[in-house]
């Protein structure tokens, strides 16, 4: 069997170069030891070669024309493509929470999407927010510090919302701040594994939750979006209750990355089996 990992871009990974290169090494690594010929690639030589060949396609890679790509080799190689570009693509923020609201059961805080523009921004949403707003860009995840904002009030949207508009992002999400414990989660599946970790122990409060039900909105949101490898964020509220507010394609496990390794490794060769035995 051959797997082809594809690295991401080094714009797509702020603060996060090394941890997500390494990853997919890693990863690679353990294929290599179960009977696997593995290839890596950075974007740039993704770009230029022909990528056939390949059982399987691993990409971290996130930028739309490289996405398409990859959904044109698919459907000409039969490869298995984990995560598929249209999965990466899900992962968008304004696709994401299209997704979230058709998805039942799973809870998020209310959201509203908005174009950049002044006009759409001239009324806060219909949805109460005294603990104020989280503004985030409407494409991809965050590529620096200003793409996910803090605003107290909608008077402090205005200026965040310029700024989006001044590096061209179209659209913006208006998310309701939620008080609680700020989670990661990083998943394999569906129901494979499952682990999680406070963004930061020092203020984490330690909010008691179930954790059945933290890893049911987990692979919610993952099947939401049709993702295999994944990670995201949640919130634990003092109630008890869990929001997820993020899911994304391939994140970096930076702080589970040899034991991530050997569950993304054994999941690939659980599907080219799979893949091997429909053909035989």
């Amino acid at each position: 069997m051959k797997v082809l990992g594809i690295f991401r871009e080094v714009q797509n990974s702020p603060n996060r170069e090394s941890d997500d290169a390494l990853i997919l090494k890693a990863v690679m690594d353990q294929l290599s030891i179960l009977k696997t010929e593995t290839t890596l690639m950075t974007p740039e030589e993704f770009d230029r070669s022909d990528a056939a060949g390949f059982d399987a396609i691993v990409p971290m890679c996130e930028t739309y024309p490289r996405l398409m790509r990859l959904r044109s080799l698919e459907a000409r190689t039969g490869a298995i493509v984990i995560n598929p570009a249209d999965s990466v693509l899900g992962c968008y923020r304004t696709r994401m929470l299209e997704s979230f609201s058709r998805t039942t059961g799973l809870s998020y805080p209310p959201t509203a999407v908005r174009r950049t523009t002044a006009e759409a921004n001239a009324a806060p949403p219909d949805f109460e927010a005294g603990a104020g707003y989280w503004i985030k860009r409407g494409d991809v995840h965050n590529t620096c510090t200003y793409d996910v904002v803090y605003a107290r009030g909608w008077d402090e949207v205005a200026a965040i919302r310029r700024e989006f508009e001044s590096r061209e992002i179209k659209d913006m999400a208006v998310q309701r701040h939620v008080d609680g414990d700020l989670i990661k989660f990083y998943g394999v599946g569906p129901g494979q594994w499952f682990t999680w970790f406070y963004h930061d122990p020092s203020t984490a409060r330690r909010l008691p939750f179930e954790l059945e039900d933290l890893a049911a909105q987990a692979e919610l949101a993952a099947a939401a979006v049709d993702v295999e490898i994944f990670g995201g964020d949640a919130i634990v509220t003092p109630e008890g209750s869990i929001f997820v507010i993020d899911i994304n394609s391939w994140p970096s496990f930076a702080r589970v990355r040899a034991e991530a390794a050997v569950q993304i490794a054994r999941r690939l060769r659980a599907r080219l089996r799979q893949a091997a035995a429909r053909k035989a």
